[in-house]
């Protein structure tokens, strides 16, 4: 099971979650309690090796989302907007995952795209767990103590939590983040 572990602001948090197995960390570069500064993950960001590095977005441009990820080292840029034209040019660029409340067929571009569904939008509710006919990351809700049963039920390609594994937003508790990565991958 791939498991991003989001809303990263620290890099003791990425270090420890990259320890413990987690397959990507999400960087929040938009309105959010877990919001970072380009500045402050500069410094840090690119001596986190070996894992996905997400950059969340919503309704930025792309000049202003390329300038805030210029030599980050990020892989991915996680889209909470509804696609656009424009986004082609991140497409050749970086990976995309694109953050739908629902998935209808259709509803996404014709350039490559991961699909990332959250019936809260990000607000950390829990949604609806259900199995889908494409390959979905399941974000929304999701904890040490859920995640077992949401995949069992949604049968996702992936999980995303930030909240769930939370002391306050932006800082992550090291003992849930272990139990939420051991149980996603068990």
């Amino acid at each position: 099971m791939w498991v991003k572990i989001c809303g990263i602001t620290r890099h003791d948090d990425a270090v420890l979650a990259v320890r413990l197995g987690a397959d990507a960390l999400g960087f929040v570069f938009t309105k959010s309690p877990r919001k970072i500064m380009r500045n402050d993950v500069a410094a840090w960001i690119r001596e986190v090796k070996g894992v996905e590095k997400v950059a969340v977005f919503t309704d930025e441009g792309v000049e202003e989302i390329l300038k805030t990820v210029e030599s980050l080292g990020i892989d991915t840029i996680q889209l909470h907007a509804a696609p656009s034209g424009e986004h082609e040019r991140l497409s050749r660029l970086y990976r995309i995952i694109y953050a739908v409340r629902e998935y209808h067929e259709g509803m996404l571009p014709d350039f490559p795209c991961r699909i990332l569904i959250d019936t809260s939008t990000g607000k950390g509710m829990k949604g609806l767990w259900k199995e889908r006919k494409v390959p979905y990351i399941l974000a929304g809700g999701l904890s040490p103590e859920n995640v077992r049963e949401a995949i069992e039920l949604a049968k996702p390609a992936g999980v995303d939590v930030s909240s769930g594994v939370e002391l306050s937003p932006g800082i992550k508790d090291p003992y849930k983040v272990e139990k939420f990565i051991r149980e996603a991958k068990s």
